[in-house]
């Protein structure tokens, strides 16, 4: 039997060994974490069926600078990080050009056709009560200004990428969730079909006991170097010892760029922190709402609302911005219209790649290795079909054609 190693247990190394489980592989995890107690743990929950368009667009270029301006801006930059967003800089203004965005969006698009789907089946097949919703989601709109004409053609645009999708006066808005603030609500786009997860830990910490019921060995422990073998496969240094494998997948978010630099290979794949408060104020949610100027969501979880977002361009192991949690307690209150009081904070480390679509695929010359990584805000989202393509790229099967697109190979060529 093939044994295959994934590096990573967040909710991308879980699904990626979930489906080369499903295929017969023998599968052994690394990860100095328990399963899911990363950056998974901290999403908004959301399985972002939305989520049609890549960041790196003219629409973003066009934002960009007074975003970085504003007082209370939803994204910052680091100075100390910009010597790291050098090339990444330069290759998101690339994809940003009407002709690369297009394409990229197209691949989205059909990526998301069928991972919406295999996430679904990934999670019906969880054992585990009340672990996710179907009450859509809600992306609401404030302000002085009228709205009205604009969320219309936002909708139609959203209903021509495939999503379904509702344009909402600000009275339709709050018949759905009466909590919200009346006061300057404009109205909203409501998606009936989003599903959020109650508990992204929770969701993690099922689908490990299924994983282990599989037989699925988890080394906590971490990989310090990979060395491919002479006579095949892969010789790992961990702080557990030596360890060897047929195949390696890297699904460690950020930690995987150390790991291919020992191999001399550098993806640009950038370090973008995100934050997220839980409200021990109840607040009586029945699906999570977005405001769309901010960035950032409200979701109900299983202990109390959740407000999650922010983009922060900073390198891993800076100390928090305690502003940014303030930020989205200040948010919150607009959004609800009431002072609240706050349970926990909590900051983690997304991945993202320049032109928006993750890295999947495996890496040239460097036979048995393959990636998993660079989801950004779809890590959540996009685990169920990258760990599909994972299993069946090592089958050596076909794949679809928008795989091309998420190829390692488009930032190593020459």
């Amino acid at each position: 039997m093939t044994t295959i190693t994934v590096i990573g247990a967040g909710i991308v190394g879980l699904a990626v060994s979930r489906a080369l489980v499903d295929r017969g592989y023998r599968v052994c995890m690394f990860d100095p974490h328990p399963p899911g107690e990363g950056t998974s743990q901290g999403n908004a929950g959301l399985i972002a069926d939305y989520a049609t368009s890549p960041m790196a667009s003219c629409d973003t270029l066009k934002l960009l600078p007074r975003q970085l301006w504003k007082a209370d801006a939803s994204l910052s930059i680091d100075p100390r990080y910009l010597p790291m967003l050098a090339g990444f800089g330069l290759r998101f203004l690339r994809a940003a050009r009407q002709p690369c965005f297009t394409r990229n969006k197209a691949s989205l698009i059909a990526m998301l056709d069928t991972a919406i789907r295999a996430q679904h089946a990934l999670l019906d097949d969880l054992e585990g009560p009340d672990l996710f919703a179907d009450n859509g989601c809600l992306q609401v709109v404030r302000g002085r200004d009228s709205w009205t004409m604009r969320l219309e053609r936002m909708a139609a645009a959203k209903r021509a990428d495939g999503v379904e999708c509702q344009a909402m006066t600000s009275q339709e808005v709050q018949a759905l969730e009466p909590e919200l603030n009346a006061s300057g609500l404009q109205g909203g786009l409501y998606y009936p079909r989003t599903r959020h997860l109650k508990s992204p830990l929770a969701v993690s910490r099922a689908l490990w006991q299924q994983l282990e019921a599989m037989g699925v060995e988890l080394v906590r422990g971490r990989v310090i170097s990979m060395t491919p073998d002479s006579t095949g496969g892969w010789q790992l240094v961990t702080t557990k010892g030596r360890h060897d494998s047929e195949h390696v997948v890297l699904c460690a978010g950020i930690a995987n760029n150390p790991l291919l630099e020992t191999l001399g290979i550098r993806i640009p794949v950038v370090s973008e922190r995100g934050y997220h408060i839980r409200l021990d104020t109840p607040l009586a949610l029945s699906r999570p709402v977005g405001w769309l100027a901010h960035h950032f969501y409200a979701t109900p979880m299983s202990q109390g609302v959740r407000l999650a977002g922010t983009t922060e361009f900073c390198a891993p192991e800076r100390a928090a911005d305690e502003r940014r949690w303030q930020r989205l307690k200040g948010w919150g209150e607009a959004l609800f219209g009431r002072s609240l009081t706050l349970a926990d904070e909590w900051l983690g480390v997304r991945h993202s790649t320049p032109d928006g679509l993750p890295v999947v695929g495996a890496v040239p010359g460097c036979k048995g290795l393959y990636l998993a990584y660079g989801h950004g805000h779809l890590g959540l989202t996009l685990s169920a079909e990258t760990g599909r393509l994972v299993a069946a790229m090592i089958a050596e099967e076909s794949v679809p054609y928008f795989a091309q697109s998420l190829s390692p190979t488009r930032f190593l060529r020459t």
